[in-house]
């Protein structure tokens, strides 16, 4: 197996528990509820005030179904709508978050008493194990209706629904063909037909199309179809590597959020930050004493403005840090990211500051999520996932989606203090006018740059554009991979370049998140020479952009 292949089928995993709002006429056309002050750039649902707890295991697929696409409706009012929990999994962080924060009131739920005080007296029914199921998804969000599968139908009925449609026999290219111009154009919603609850409540809330059919021509034909820059939440069918689906959508000018396992977006969309900011230091530790209680000294400043003196890196030292691959996986920060000790739940976090990926694009889909994340990282800091605003290869871009990509990624990084982007492309690292168009926004410090296969193949090489460093990975933690366990990356980072004026005088170290964790991290530091020291990923940029530039 090439290491191409290898990394095709390898960079994701299934995370089996582990997203503007216009329909056309029957809507406004962008997000229920936006926030005056702030434009925001997916659809959110209106604040809960009241949630019905419903534990997922306790539900029946089909009543899964039903139980999100009327949470979908619900979250389009707010006040009282549903959740569905997952207490093994950040789920309940993030109920437990919504109530202590937030205020949201919660009791334990009821499916059918709450469909009976919802309003909602419509359904569309479908069928299990057909592509219907999407298409009930979908246009329930149209309908105002919520989706039935056709066990239910008769419970349905006796609780006082009418039925709107039957789409049994129909399928995601009826729905293009018809429905099309009442849909959305900005965000549209990949999901396999055999998964009954996920996604699908932001699906109906938002008004989006649901669709799944492989890589195939009709699949190439609704991305097409999408806005400039538009994004595709979910996953597509990655059985011949992801990009067999991400080259359809960069070519296109089309983004990928991974997010096919997530739940509850609706009702996490509904809280409303306009602006957060990282706790995690974002300085050197290195450059200056601290204080008894741990915090930088005064006027550890590396931008040399703010008031304080730009202080010097000690000359004899090499500089790494330590960053996570997957960053943009929304289902994965949502589920077990938080709770498995191989990642974010490991009790040895904290232990050395490590850098994190996110999606800015949490800053409204899951606002609450990220405010909990960054109170959680007294020490670690957070940066963009690939490619930006969510995942494609930038080379493959059209010109001007790529320009509209950039400045909208640029405001959500303003708003989510993230000053430094990852980019995972093929042969694209020379092209600096690609990055201009990243590097020309004020927002954006640096960018970290992964060659599709390797990672690492760059071997740390830095090109300059506007003025600010693209860093590619100097090494990398992947098992199965030569030169990619710990004691090899170890021996690599002690031989390195002790020059901070030098961009050899920097590495950066990703861990594939699937094969490596917290631990295996640990373990590198711990046989790290003295001269070696270790900062955040947006501090080594800042560091390369200031000291290293030529």
């Amino acid at each position: 197996m090439s290491d191409r292949r290898r990394l095709t089928l390898t960079r994701r995993r299934a995370l089996g528990l582990t997203a503007g709002l216009g329909l056309g006429s029957l809507a406004p056309s962008f997000a229920f509820g936006a926030s005056p002050s702030v434009r925001p750039s997916y659809p959110k649902g209106q604040r809960p005030r009241l949630l019905n707890v419903l534990t997922e295991d306790s539900l029946s697929p089909a009543e899964r179904t039903l139980a999100t696409t009327l949470q979908g409706l619900m979250a389009r009012r707010g006040g009282e709508s549903l959740y569905l929990n997952i207490p093994s999994l950040g789920y309940q962080f993030w109920l437990d978050d919504l109530v202590s924060r937030y205020g949201v009131r919660t009791r334990t739920g009821d499916l059918w008493k709450t469909v009976s005080r919802s309003g909602v007296d419509g359904y569309v029914l479908f069928r299990t194990g057909t592509p219907s199921v999407n298409v009930a998804t979908t246009l329930a969000g149209l309908t105002d209706a919520v989706a039935i599968e056709e066990s239910l139908e008769a419970t349905a009925v006796q609780a006082g629904l009418r039925k709107v449609l039957d789409v049994r026999d129909k399928d995601d290219r009826w729905v293009f063909d018809n429905y099309w111009p009442r849909l959305r154009h900005d965000v549209a919603v990949e999901q396999r037909g055999d998964w009954p609850e996920r996604l699908r409540d932001y699906v109906t809330m938002a008004g989006t199309l649901a669709f799944f059919d492989g890589n195939s021509g009709f699949r190439a034909e609704v991305v097409d179809a999408l806005d400039d820059d538009a994004t595709v939440i979910g996953w597509g069918d990655a059985s011949n590597g992801e990009d067999a689906f991400i080259g359809v959508n960069s070519t296109a000018g089309v983004k990928a959020l991974p997010a096919d396992h997530a739940r509850n977006l609706s009702v996490l969309s509904g809280i409303r930050q306009d602006r957060l900011t990282q706790r995690g230091r974002p300085y050197d530790p290195a450059l200056a004493a601290a204080t008894s209680a741990g915090e930088p000294a005064q006027g550890n400043d590396l931008s040399g403005g703010g008031g304080g003196r730009a202080l010097e890196p000690d000359p004899d030292a090499h500089y790494v840090t330590f960053l996570i691959t997957d960053g943009d996986n929304i289902q994965w920060m949502l589920g077990d990211f938080p709770t498995d000790k191989r990642w974010f739940g490991s009790p040895r976090r904290g232990e050395v500051d490590l850098g994190w990926g996110i999606s800015p694009s949490l800053i409204d889909l899951a606002p609450s999520v990220m405010r909990w994340y960054y109170d959680q990282s007294r020490t670690d800091r957070w940066v963009v996932g690939p490619s930006g605003g969510g995942y494609m290869y930038p080379s493959r871009y059209p010109a001007a989606a790529l320009e509209k990509h950039t400045a909208s990624l640029a405001q959500s990084m303003g708003r989510a203090d993230l000053s430094v982007a990852q980019i995972i492309d093929f042969d694209a690292f020379e092209n600096t006018s690609l990055w201009s168009s990243y590097l020309k926004r004020p927002e954006i410090d640096g960018l970290i740059y992964l060659e599709y296969s390797r990672y690492d193949g760059l071997k740390g090489k830095v090109v300059w554009s506007e003025g600010k460093p693209v860093i590619s990975a100097r090494t990398m933690l992947w098992d199965g991979l030569d030169g990619a366990d710990e004691a090899s990356v170890t021996a690599e980072l002690n031989a390195a370049t002790r020059n901070p004026h030098s961009t050899a005088g920097y590495s950066v170290v990703v861990w594939h998140a699937w094969s490596k964790s917290v631990d295996n991290v640990l373990a590198v530091v711990d046989g790290l020479a003295s001269h070696v020291k270790v900062v955040p990923p947006d501090t080594l940029v800042k560091m390369a952009g200031r000291y290293a530039r030529p």
